[in-house]
């Protein structure tokens, strides 16, 4: 019967987080087991303190008011999965004297869930560190030992996109001078020296064409009129007009 209860929280197995409460730092394990279900709390800093407390079926069966049903059980795992990676979980009856404290699931809410934790002595912390930094370690072998999976740029292999490839290919070896005639004219610029064409070759036609009173004819020699004739008739001839002489009066 506890494998069957258990079996449906496997969801809270291998969770790990961060509680910040004031100046404290906690790190929080999740561990589920064929009998239990186990959280290891421990508080940074240079004493190295270790906590621990584990819900077994019974525990479980408690909370469930006796239900026994694998959609509850599994409702009731993901609901604690779900604050245990929100990290809404919060350290209670904690005071750096007091060695029994609990873990709260969900202290906003309505119903919150305590686990009672118990402080592991000195030789029971260590041998507990012992064996998650030898869990580590062996997860570590699968990334040549490096103890967090961070990103390398000396691990990623460039690969050339095969559109770039290919255009890559095509390109010259040596720089080769520019043909303008290659380059593509935009349909705005090919619009406007279509308009400029079309001017010039009206503006030819219309030197070419001498249009009525552009141009005035300068008189030709022949048909000036000849020496002599009168400007208003040049058929006849101009008349003489002698000066007029007045007598001085001293005759």
């Amino acid at each position: 019967m506890s494998t069957d209860v258990l079996s449906h929280f496997g969801v809270l197995d291998e969770l790990i987080q961060v509680i910040y409460q004031g100046f404290d730092r906690f790190v929080v394990l999740s561990q589920v087991t064929e009998s239990a279900w186990s959280i290891h709390l421990g508080l940074k800093g240079p004493e190295g303190r270790w906590w621990r407390g584990s819900w077994s079926t019974k525990h479980i069966l408690d909370i469930t008011n006796g239900v026994q049903s694998s959609q509850v059980f599994e409702n009731f795992a993901e609901k604690l999965r779900t604050a245990f990676i929100n990290g809404d979980l919060t350290i209670g009856e904690w005071t750096e004297k007091d060695s029994d404290i609990n873990l709260t699931f969900g202290p906003t809410a309505k119903r919150p869930l305590h686990m009672a934790l118990k402080e592991l002595s000195a030789a029971e912390a260590a041998s507990y560190a012992t064996v998650v930094f030898t869990e580590i370690a062996l997860q570590a072998q699968s990334r040549k030992c490096q103890l967090n999976p961070l990103f390398s740029p000396r691990n990623v292999s460039l690969i050339a996109d095969p559109s770039h490839a290919n255009s890559a290919s095509t390109l010259p070896s040596k720089c080769t001078p520019l043909d303008l005639s290659q380059v593509p004219v935009p349909a705005v610029n090919q619009a406007a020296e279509r308009k400029i064409k079309v001017l010039e070759a009206e503006l030819a036609r219309s030197k070419k064409r001498s249009p009525p009173g552009d141009t005035i004819s300068k008189p030709s020699a022949s048909s000036r009129p000849p020496k002599g004739s009168s400007l208003a008739n040049p058929n006849k001839k101009a008349r003489k007009y002698q000066a007029l002489e007045f007598e001085s009066d001293e005759d």
